[in-house]
């Protein structure tokens, strides 16, 4: 059984927050700011169409407690703890279609209570508006989630949506099609799961409502089996015939995208063709460009021809801007010297020194007003010089310990993590 956001949610994966109680993070496409919850009954249905809009696009967290600033400022009044889920689940009903799927929930950020509004991303989309409330919704509306704001949706994005709404059907119709090529039409039944006839066979079988109840259907991608299929038999219930043939859930690894798992899933080197396709469409989406996209591509398996694809529905251009002019530029992140005979540059050599060695560095033992040499001295390690096993895990410590001290840490960093991808991933992907 697939348990709930609030169970798996650590909010340290979404953004971090400084020791001022302040979220060093602006309103994205992922999250929003509010300073206090508001009855979904009220005449302003604003909270509908943020809600809306993140079904539409890749799910998302509302922050009650949270000003515009990002500071922590907490739940002034008991309205969120009082407050009944059934009610904002009606309210959704009666407004939009289908269904949209959300958890309601509080945790305490350094003993500040902080409320959280996660909705997920639809699994039918687009979510559309049926009926419509004042000015703020209108019958018809689609709304989608954009970096900071929540409005109707544009005419690339929708396309996008029916695109991909129509791939997913033709590539049902293709898998069954097959299928019954393999096993033979005159071996086929269909299964009518609202009244359990099965039809296209010479006899027909009926499952009892109450058993047909009972049974749970497996759909593709949420489960994994275990040392070969199930088998069940029909004793007047549904019970394995064989315990240990046991069908392992598969929780979903990714409920929202942030900066944090795309730097991270670097620092794992582990992530599969699908997840690696939405970590580099997320990219094109955020507002700086510099992540690891070459270990995304390639372990995405994506063509040349889909990346581009991709980079043109997605508005990538910065990205595209990356691909052309890094082919011939592996040094393009280089920082600091090291070859002169200044202070800077000895500290550099130093850390560069360590790195080649693959020595253990302690960053908690690092004076702050030293990072600066390390973080620079990785963008100065080439191909033959660099353990991705160990690199990787030297820029999650310096990630952990620096990236919300100040923009100025967080362009370094940033710039460290993109040469080791360029120089270890790039080159695999140019010389593709």
């Amino acid at each position: 059984m697939k348990k709930s956001f609030e169970i798996e949610f650590k909010w340290e994966h979404y953004f971090i927050v400084s020791e001022k109680n302040i979220i060093r993070q602006k309103e994205n496409s992922e999250i929003e700011f509010k300073e206090s919850f508001h009855s979904p009954k009220s005449k302003d249905k604003k909270l509908h169409k943020w809600i809306a809009s993140f079904a539409n696009s890749n799910g998302g967290l509302i922050l009650y407690g949270v000003n515009d600033a990002g500071e922590l400022i907490g739940l002034q009044n008991k309205k969120l703890q009082k407050f009944d889920n059934k009610d904002l689940s009606q309210e959704l009903l009666d407004y939009f279609a289908p269904e949209i799927k959300f958890e309601l929930f509080i945790k305490k950020i350094n003993t500040v209570e902080i409320g959280f509004l996660y909705i997920y991303k639809s699994e039918n989309k687009p979510v559309i508006t049926i009926k419509s409330a004042n000015n703020t919704i209108q019958e018809g509306d689609i709304f989608f989630r954009y970096p900071g704001q929540s409005r109707k949706i544009s005419y690339g994005d929708l396309r996008n949506i029916l695109e991909e709404k129509q791939n997913q059907l033709n590539e049902k119709w293709l898998k069954l099609i097959s299928n019954v090529a393999t096993i033979g039409v005159e071996n086929i039944g269909l299964l009518n799961i609202v009244n359990g006839e099965l039809i296209g066979s010479k006899n027909k079988l009926l499952i009892p409502q109450d058993l047909l109840k009972k049974l749970t259907f497996i759909n593709e991608g949420k489960f994994v089996e275990k040392d070969g299929a199930p088998t069940l038999k029909l004793i007047g219930d549904v019970q394995p015939v064989d315990s240990t043939k046991i069908i392992k859930v598969v929780q979903d690894k990714f409920h929202v995208i942030t900066h944090v798992e795309l730097y991270k899933s670097f620092f794992k080197q582990d992530l599969d063709v699908d997840d690696s396709k939405e970590f580099f469409k997320k990219v094109l989406h955020e507002s700086t460009p510099y992540y690891p996209i070459y270990f995304y591509i390639l372990n995405s398996k994506l063509s040349d021809a889909e990346i581009n694809k991709i980079l043109n529905k997605n508005k990538g251009d910065k990205v595209s801007e990356r691909l052309s002019t890094e082919k011939d530029n592996f040094t393009k992140f280089k920082n600091g010297q090291i070859s002169t005979e200044t202070a800077s540059a000895k500290k550099i050599t130093t850390a560069y020194n360590a790195f080649k060695a693959k020595q253990p560095v302690d960053f908690s033992a690092i004076a702050k007003a030293d990072a600066r040499y390390y973080i620079q001295a990785i963008t100065h390690l080439q191909e033959d010089e660099i353990d991705i096993i160990y690199i990787v895990q030297i820029l999650k410590g310096i990630y952990d310990a620096y990236f919300g001290e100040s923009s100025q840490k967080r362009t370094l960093i940033r710039k460290a993590i993109c040469h080791i991808d360029l120089v270890f991933h790039g080159k695999k992907y140019f010389d593709k």
